[in-house]
């Protein structure tokens, strides 16, 4: 299958992916719970964690190694879902991750930081769409591609890592993403 025929399957989970920026526009942020700012505030900042909070991006062109259209399909398939069952969250409980992203200090990265910290976004996700997508294309293509299995579950579990160490998310926003990915894996496998 050429590269042509993988970017139009790919595709929709792209266009999916892009409806994140729009529902800041549709529904106003409310008031984390405090136990979510509790524990945050627990957490250290780790300003260089920002670094694999950017391999989400490159982890959205990843699937376009899968050459198998069978594989891919289910893989797009199942991403969608996995974004329908995020956004459906997002909407309902459209929670503020401004506290969190008040921890973010001045640091040699900060330009890093305001390419993502958009002033109209100050919610995200619960579960994480970074999380959940990454970890499930990171199983996905270690599972396809085996022999670089610990290289994309490392980078998987780094943009795990830096949602909260980074302060973009809560911990349980990353935690439920992790959760997410791991059943939509089992799902994916499972329709195989």
């Amino acid at each position: 299958m050429d590269l042509i025929d993988r970017i139009r399957i790919v595709l929709p989970f792209w266009i999916l992916s892009a409806f994140y920026f729009l529902i800041p526009f549709l529904i106003d942020p409310i008031n984390a719970p405090s136990i979510f700012i509790y524990i945050d505030n627990q957490i250290p900042f780790v300003w260089w964690m920002i670094v694999p909070y950017y391999f989400y991006y490159a982890g959205l062109l990843m699937p376009l190694i899968i050459k198998n259209k069978n594989i891919l399909s289910k893989f797009t398939q199942t991403c969608l879902i996995l974004l329908i069952i995020s956004y459906g969250v997002f909407i309902i409980w459209p929670i503020s991750c401004e506290p969190v992203m008040m921890s973010v200090t001045n640091n040699p990265l900060s330009f890093l930081y305001g390419a993502v910290e958009i002033e109209w976004l100050k919610q995200n996700a619960l579960p994480s769409v970074h999380v959940t997508i990454s970890m499930f294309t990171a199983m996905t293509i270690a599972e396809y591609k085996p022999q670089y299995r610990l290289f994309f579950l490392v980078c998987g579990f780094l943009v795990f890592l830096s949602t909260f160490l980074a302060k973009q998310h809560f911990v349980v926003d990353s935690l439920s993403g992790l959760i997410l990915s791991v059943i939509g894996y089992s799902y994916w496998k499972r329709s195989l």
